[in-house]
């Protein structure tokens, strides 16, 4: 009889991984071998054939490509991109754990943004927030420090090793946990990792497939301890939001929840703290989640909005690919130009869907968008533009 390993990488299982994931894998970056998502499917029978060589014994994951992306607040946050063949390795094993979550504990009442498609999402996540804090108006709010750069691995590989029963599946698993940086997206993507705070042997990297039910993995039993306490509270991947009937109530969950990631070696900044994320929001203050205010706006009822720093960091995105040096760093051309801010658009506007204030954030979005348009056209046809007939200019996206 075929074991868990077999079934997970047999053909029909592969192909039905492909199928699901080939649009997202055709149009994402490529990993340290180069090899696009396209022409892996180009060639799909010698692939397959390859990878369930790799995985039937001894195998060893790719070595992975760092992406740096700038934070807000100075620094990067460095993305780390596996092959394709290695994500698609990934996705299989997600497809044969996945039904297994909630008993297996990782699907619980607290946890969120785990697994896609499995209405746990940031959507799900902000409409419970509202509702809880609708309840108990007190908000207490955290997130753990460098999380993925500090998750114990020797702890997160003993986890997987009990929870997932399927013990063939574990030489393909568990490696993944050791995956390190092997290359750069920028030439000086050592500095850049290294000022980032990343450690070789520590850690596990963010940006793989696997990365979030890690993260399920090794912070299960806080999951656990917070359902038993009884404290209505979310956790999305490593931000917390609690919600409680009084400022000692909170204080107290801060203590208890410090206590919880010390066993597992993880910690939370102080309450107040310059740059810290743990902070206490009384009942009329606008409590920020999830890139969202979860705000006051009468006697226990309470909406989302977007704040206004958050719209002025939306309005500055369009800013930066408002002229071509900064289009042609991303490796964008004016053929692609329109596509490109199109996406940017859609992709802003669907984000924050929900939000009270959804439409000032649609017409700031479309404001920046014309701007940063027109600021490329100026740069490339200077007064000549001026002079475009009203039709020309509707045609350029200008009217």
């Amino acid at each position: 009889m075929a074991n868990a390993l077999n079934l997970t990488f047999s053909r029909k299982n592969l192909e039905i991984v492909w199928r699901y994931e080939k649009q997202r894998l055709t149009r994402s970056c490529f990993g340290v071998d180069r090899q696009t998502g396209r022409e892996f499917g180009d060639r799909l029978p010698f692939e397959f054939h390859r990878l369930r060589e790799r995985t039937a014994k001894n195998f060893k994951p790719d070595g992975l490509l760092a992406i740096a992306k700038p934070k807000d607040g100075g620094g990067h946050r460095i993305i780390c991109v596996p092959t394709i063949a290695d994500r698609v390795i990934q996705f299989a094993l997600l497809m044969e754990i996945r039904p297994k979550l909630a008993a297996r504990g990782l699907l619980n009442s607290i946890s969120y943004g785990l697994i896609r498609g499995e209405g746990k999402g940031v959507r799900e996540a902000r409409t419970r927030a509202i509702a809880l804090r609708s309840i108990n108006p007190w908000v207490y709010k955290a997130d753990i420090q460098k999380f993925f750069d500090n998750i114990p691995r020797e702890a997160v590989k003993l986890v997987a090793s009990k929870v997932v029963g399927q013990r063939s599946l574990h030489q393909v698993m568990l490696p993944f946990i050791d995956t390190e940086i092997e290359d750069g997206f920028d030439s000086d993507w050592k500095t850049v990792v290294a000022q980032a705070g990343i450690v070789s042997n520590k850690g596990v990297r963010q940006g793989m497939p696997l990365s979030p039910y890690f993260a399920g993995l090794i912070l299960r039993d806080l999951d656990r301890k917070i359902e038993r306490s009884g404290t209505p509270a979310i956790r999305y991947v490593d931000d917390i939001v609690a919600f409680f009937s009084t400022r000692e109530e909170c204080e107290a969950f801060d203590v208890f929840l410090r206590e919880a990631l010390s066993e597992i070696q993880l910690s939370i900044g102080q309450i107040g703290a310059e740059k810290s994320k743990v902070a206490i929001y009384g009942p009329t203050e606008a409590a920020e989640f999830l890139g969202m205010q979860i705000a006051h706006v009468a006697s226990g009822k309470y909406v989302l909005r977007i704040g206004a720093d958050c719209l002025e960091k939306i309005g500055n995105k369009f800013v930066k690919v408002s002229s071509v040096s900064s289009l042609l760093n991303k490796g964008i051309t004016l053929p692609l130009l329109g596509g490109h801010l199109l996406a940017m658009e859609r992709g802003y506007i669907q984000a924050y869907e929900g939000a009270q204030n959804h439409g000032d954030l649609i017409a700031e979005v479309k404001k920046m968008k014309a701007l940063a348009l027109s600021n490329v056209l100026e740069e490339l046809f200077g007064e000549l533009l001026g002079k475009f007939s009203r039709q020309e200019r509707r045609f350029l996206g200008l009217e």
